[in-house]
């Protein structure tokens, strides 16, 4: 009875089966759900930095049914990290995952680390000037921009070996459409000698003030120099012919205060103690709220000659006045 139709039977019960599955799988679907957590650090040891090797945060895969699945949520998930047993220097240490009891058995997780390397590192603390760095043009046209940030420094903290290669701090500005003076908060970065950023280092304070202030365009003009002469040569000498290389000189300010300025003069020049042709360079003195262009210093050249000696008197005839004596006479 029972070999009656077995293939028949055995038809039936598989596809049975299927129907059963079926009718599963549309009731009570099976899905999976990433989450992504940050790795928590435990028992990290005092006046160290720790650094990880790759993400500081880890994918964890849930899969289940669908109403399991649906019932879960990241912040129920924790990878941690116990550093008690960790000594300076490198790390291979494995991630602990912390999640609900009810989760066994009704879910399968899968993380994609099971293990992380970790650097342990002393800190090291560095205070560092803020480089303020401008870009783009104001649209106020004959403007330059002055900026300073509040505070003018900020302490860099990390591992040793990121805060030495951090090779400035800078705060970046787009001055692009600026039309007036303005204050604003900025966010400064540590960067290499490349100038990429170091991101694993931190600024104390993270946030600067930054202060910007427009100011008039310096113009430029083309104004002479003028020897100043001071000590003349010993007697009996004196300058015969001077001339300075180069001529005149730009000179860079406001304008107001450029149209003051018609002529800039040497230091004074001693010759008390020269009685010979030479050549001296000489600074320029600046006049106050100007720039000179270039060069702060010129080339003057001086001639010496010898006064011509007075040519000597002769003295006047002066009579005799002895007496003359008669010619003798004959006997």
């Amino acid at each position: 009875m029972l070999r009656e139709n077995l293939i028949e039977k055995i038809g039936s019960l598989i596809i049975a089966v299927v129907l059963v599955l079926y009718v599963q799988s549309q009731l009570h679907p099976m899905i999976e759900r990433t989450y992504e957590v940050p790795i928590e650090l435990l028992n990290a040891p005092a006046g160290y930095e720790v650094r990880l090797d790759g993400s500081p945060r880890m994918r964890i895969t849930l899969h289940g049914v669908k109403e399991a699945i649906e019932s879960t949520s990241a912040d129920r998930l924790r990878a941690t990290l116990d550093l008690r047993n960790a000594k300076p220097g490198e790390n291979l240490l494995p991630i602990r995952l912390q999640y609900p009891p009810a989760w066994d058995g009704a879910l399968t997780l899968r993380a994609e680390r099971q293990r992380v390397k970790v650097f342990i590192e002393p800190r090291l603390t560095r205070q560092m000037p803020v480089h303020v760095r401008l870009s783009g043009a104001p649209e106020v046209r004959e403007v330059l921009a002055e900026a300073l940030t509040e505070p003018l420094s900020v302490r860099v903290s990390g591992a040793v070996s990121e805060v030495r290669r951090v090779q400035e701090v800078q705060a970046p500005f787009d001055l692009t459409g600026l039309q007036g003076d303005m204050e604003v908060d900025i966010t400064p970065v540590a960067v290499d000698k490349e100038g990429n950023p170091v991101l694993s280092v931190q600024l104390n304070p993270s946030m600067v003030r930054l202060k910007l202030r427009l100011i008039p365009q310096p113009t430029v003009k083309t104004v002479p120099v003028s020897p100043r002469l001071g000590e003349l040569p010993p007697f009996p000498y004196r300058v015969a012919w001077f001339a300075v290389e180069p001529v005149a000189v730009q000179v860079r300010g406001n304008p107001g205060r450029l149209k003051e300025v018609n002529v800039i003069e040497t230091a004074p020049i001693s010759l008390r103690e020269v009685t010979r042709d030479t050549t001296l360079k000489v600074p320029l003195q600046t006049p106050r709220g100007v720039e000179i262009i270039g060069a702060r210093e010129v080339q003057v050249q001086v001639r010496i000659e010898r006064l011509a000696p007075e040519p000597a008197r002769s003295k006047p005839h002066e009579p005799s006045t002895a007496q003359e004596s008669p010619p003798p006479q004959s006997d």
